[in-house]
C-alpha cells in the first residue's frame, strides 16, 4: 500500500479521535450538531397577548436553546386550540386554562404544565358608531357580540369572561347573540368594520389598536385584580401551557424541554424593557407602541418564572365557578386536578 495512503488514513483516524474527545468533554458542542426535536404548539393569534410568549420564544431562540424547534400554529381561539390538541394536530397549546377546565368536565384529558400569565387584560370593545347608544354593559342586551371562537363543543375563556360580565350586570347570556370573531387583529377589526358585530371580546394590544384607529371604544377592561369593579376571580390563570395527559406519559423529556422553553422566555421578558420585547418580536411603528403600552400598563401581566401560584389557582376556581353560573359540575371541579407541576414548580 502506498505510504501516502497510510498517512492519509492515519491522519483521518487521528482527527476523528480528536473530534470524539472534544464532543465527550463538551456537551454543548454535541447538542449543536444534533437536530432539535420538532414540537407543535397551537395558540390564539398572532399578535394577541396570549400568543406573545410563544412568539417571543421562537424569535429569541429560547426553543433552540433547549433543543426544540417550536412550530407555532395560530388559531382563532382557545376552543380551536383544544380541538387541535385532542385531534393530534398539535402537541401543545398556550391558551385559557378555564377553557381547558370546561373541556375536562367531559373527560380529564387536558393538563396544565406551566403558568404563562398572571393577569388577564381582556376587554369588551364596541363599534365607534354605537358610542351614543351603548354606554353601559346593560346596553349590550339584544346586541351581537363577537367572541374568540364559538361552538357547541367548547367554550372559550373569552366567552366565559363576557358571560360572567353580563350576569354581573343583570343581563342573561341568552339575551345577547354570540358569533365567532377570532382572536387576531385581522378577524376582529374586519368583524367590527363590516358591522357583523356590535362589540367584541378583545384583549391587549389588539383592543388598544382598535381604539387608536377609531374602530371601537372600550366599554369594560379587566386586568387589575384590585379594581373595585373587578369580576369575581379576577387575576385568574388565563394563559397556560397545555397538553394532552397521554402525551406527558409518552414523551416526558419533550414536555420538560418545552416547559423550560416557556420559563426561559418568561425570564428573558422579565429582564428586558418593553421596548426591547417589541423589538424582539419584530414589530415596528404604532403596533410596537401598542405592545409597549400594554406591557407598561400591565407590568404584572406575565409570570416571571412559569410557576403555578396557589392563590391564582384559587382565583381561577372562583372565576370558573361563577362564569358557569355555579353549576354543580363546575362547582365540584378544581384546576388543581389538571395541574402537573413536576417541571414548572409552585409558589404561594
Amino acid at each position: 500500500m502506498p505510504q501516502e495512503v497510510i498517512f492519509g488514513r492515519r491522519t483521518f483516524l487521528q482527527r476523528l479521535l480528536a473530534l470524539a474527545c472534544t464532543l465527550e468533554s463538551a456537551p454543548y458542542a454535541r447538542a449543536a450538531i444534533i437536530a432539535p426535536i420538532q414540537a407543535s404548539l397551537a395558540t390564539p393569534g398572532p399578535g394577541s397577548s396570549v400568543s406573545l410568549i410563544p412568539e417571543l420564544a421562537v424569535n429569541i431562540g429560547a426553543d433552540r436553546a433547549e433543543g426544540v424547534a417550536l412550530r407555532l400554529q395560530f388559531v382563532d381561539g382557545g376552543g380551536v386550540a383544544i380541538r387541535e390538541i385532542l385531534n393530534g394536530n398539535s402537541q401543545f397549546g398556550v391558551f385559557g386554562a378555564t377553557a381547558a377546565m370546561k373541556e375536562n368536565l367531559g373527560a380529564q384529558r387536558l393538563v396544565a404544565l406551566a403558568s404563562i400569565e398572571d393577569l388577564v387584560p381582556l376587554s369588551v370593545v364596541v363599534r365607534s358608531d354605537l358610542r351614543d347608544s351603548v354606554r353601559r354593559i346593560e346596553d349590550l342586551r339584544g346586541r351581537v357580540i363577537g367572541i374568540h371562537s364559538n361552538s357547541l363543543a367548547t367554550m372559550t375563556n373569552g366567552q366565559q369572561f363576557v358571560i360572567l360580565l353580563l350576569r354581573q350586570h343583570g343581563v342573561a347570556p341568552e339575551d345577547a347573540r354570540f358569533i365567532a370573531a377570532g382572536q387576531s387583529w385581522e378577524t376582529q377589526s374586519s368583524a367590527l368594520r363590516s358591522k357583523l358585530v356590535d362589540a367584541v371580546v378583545s384583549e391587549e394590544p389588539i383592543s388598544m389598536r382598535l381604539e387608536r384607529e377609531g374602530i371601537a371604544f372600550p366599554l369594560f377592561r379587566s386586568g387589575q385584580p384590585d379594581d373595585p369593579d373587578a369580576l369575581p376571580g379576577s387575576g385568574f390563570l388565563r394563559g397556560a401551557l397545555i397538553t394532552h395527559r397521554k402525551f406527558v406519559d409518552a414523551q416526558p423529556q419533550l414536555v420538560e424541554r418545552v416547559v423550560r422553553v416557556m420559563q426561559r422566555t418568561l425570564e428573558w421578558r422579565a429582564q428586558h424593557r418593553p421596548e426591547e420585547v417589541a423589538s424582539a418580536l419584530g414589530i415596528r411603528g404604532p403596533e410596537a407602541q401598542d405592545v409597549v403600552a400594554m406591557l407598561k400598563r400591565y407590568p404584572r401581566q406575565y409570570s416571571d418564572d412559569g410557576k403555578f401560584s396557589e392563590s391564582q389557582i384559587r382565583r381561577t376556581d372562583t372565576f370558573f365557578r361563577e362564569s358557569a353560573g355555579n353549576s354543580a359540575e363546575a362547582t365540584r371541579y378544581r384546576l388543581d386536578s389538571m395541574v402537573i407541576d413536576r417541571w414548572a414548580g409552585r409558589k404561594p
